[in-house]
Parts: structure tokens; sequence; C-alpha cells
């Protein structure tokens, strides 16, 4: 109770080095923390010159991850379990029926990615 207490204070974005390296229509995993318990995996998408983060996880609640890669169309991120497509500048599904993947702020500065969490 307390850690998530603290955590509503301060809490700063986690800083990805490299922006330039994440070209237009890709998408590129990052591991946050410890998977094996608070950590999280996001992808990383450029769409339209601008970053965009989304958790891996996808939301259809099949055990299926959004992978890296070249996006779909240059803009969805692909789960492979079951193809569900998602719009990476927005988390929305593309023609399917399920739950919004999450999604997370990010800034471009400095050459650098600053995913707010």
């Amino acid at each position: 109770m307390l850690k998530k207490l603290l955590g509503l204070f301060g809490k700063r974005p986690v800083i990805v080095p490299d922006a330039a390296k994440l070209v237009e229509g890709e998408a590129r995993t990052i591991e946050i923390g410890d998977l094996g318990s608070d950590g999280r995996q996001l992808l990383l998408c450029r769409v339209d010159g601008k970053v965009h983060a989304l958790d891996t996880e996808c939301p259809h609640g099949k055990g299926g991850r959004l992978v890296r890669g070249p996006l779909h169309e240059g803009r969805f991120a692909v789960c492979p379990l079951h193809n569900y497509k998602f719009d990476a500048t927005t988390g929305r599904p593309k023609e399917v029926v399920c739950s919004d993947a999450k999604t997370y702020t990010c800034v471009e500065r400095n050459g650098q990615i600053e995913v707010h969490l």
C-alpha cells in the first residue's frame, strides 16, 4: 500500500535513448523493470513522425503479445496469436471486437524518448 501511495508522487518518465533509431512505420520492444514482478514490456512505434507506446500484452486476454518489426500498413501493431491489429496512435483495435490496447504518453526530446507510465 505504501509503495502505491509513494508512486503517486514524483513519478518520472522512463528515458529511452537513441530515439532516431526508431524509424517511421517500425516498432521495437523495451522492458521496464523486472517483468517477473511489477515490470512491463512496451512497444514503441513511430507513426506520422511521432513516437507512441503500447503495452505489448494484447487486450484479448489469451496470452498474446504485440510484436516488434514493421507495423501493418505503417500504423497498426499486430498480435500474431489471432492476427489482431491495434492502431499504434490510439490503441484501438482494427476491424475486430476487442478492448483497446493500453497506451502511454511519449515525448521525444534531445534525441531521447520519454515514456510516461
